[in-house]
């Protein structure tokens, strides 16, 4: 960069960095208030940005949507995942992500992350349609866009995954909630299986609670628990009866509880 471009340019990163929401991941809007606070002009901020990606400073994996590159901001790459939450509105991570987050599973069936969103994908680059949900490829990763009514983007709460990344997460009850009312015809059974493995953990009045809010209460009661006590007083350990869960052919509903 030639003259005061250098100057000009980290200022806006690292004012990008001290307001924006999404740290090293930033919209063009977000960097053109982090520049009006700097006094630079959108045309100002808007070449600095290009000035930047043509200097491999930032990525651009959609338009509109830039990622610093080390070293501002971090030693390391941007988690894809951070990237993806941040590039729709709302979103949140779910599916099989969340769950293994939370310690429900050991690792996810699918080599994909899951991202929650009533938003419609609105690029096309890197990205292909499997029913109503959109599978982007960004940074090596595979992330699905699963299409949700807003009304259920609830029960989501901030997670730090690693030392830098925060991002909004369904909760462990929500989480439950989605995969025991989703399409798949094997949930049902396998978020039953979950909620008496990890009775302990499973706040049942808040799963209950959502159910209710996806209209799956009848099916949750077929899933639930009775009680709230230790497993021992409901579970009966690896022998419960098939009726205390879901039958294969039910949908219920489930959730989380505050970060572990």
């Amino acid at each position: 960069m030639a003259g005061r471009a250098p100057s000009a340019a980290v200022r806006l990163l690292q004012q990008v960095l001290e307001v924006g929401p999404g740290g090293r991941v930033f919209t063009s809007q977000e960097a053109v208030r982090a520049g009006t606070e700097l006094g630079m002009s959108p045309e100002h901020t808007y070449k600095l940005l290009s000035v930047l990606v043509d200097r491999g400073l930032l990525e651009r994996p959609r338009g509109r949507l830039y990622v610093m590159k080390p070293p501002f901001g971090g030693m390391g790459p941007v988690r894809p995942l951070a990237i993806a939450v941040h590039a729709v509105t709302p979103a949140a991570v779910s599916g099989d992500t969340a769950l293994v987050h939370w310690a429900l599973l050991s690792q996810a069936p699918l080599h994909e992350e899951v991202v929650s969103t009533p938003a419609r994908i609105q690029w096309t680059r890197g990205v292909r349609t499997d029913g109503t949900d959109r599978i982007w490829t960004v940074g090596g990763t595979t992330i699905r866009f699963h299409h949700v009514p807003a009304a259920e983007m609830f029960g989501i709460t901030s997670v730090r995954v690693d030392g830098e990344t925060v991002v909004p997460m369904f909760d462990r009850e929500r989480a439950l909630v989605e995969l025991l009312t989703g399409p798949t015809p094997a949930g049902p059974d396998w978020a039953g299986e979950l909620i008496r493995e990890h009775a302990r953990e499973v706040d049942l009045a808040r799963l209950r609670q959502y159910a209710e809010r996806v209209g799956a209460s009848e099916r949750c009661a077929r899933s639930c628990p009775v009680g709230n006590g230790p497993p021992a007083q409901w579970s009966h350990r690896e022998h419960a009866a098939p009726a205390t869960f879901c039958r294969p052919d039910c949908r219920g509903g489930a959730s989380h509880g505050s970060p572990a």
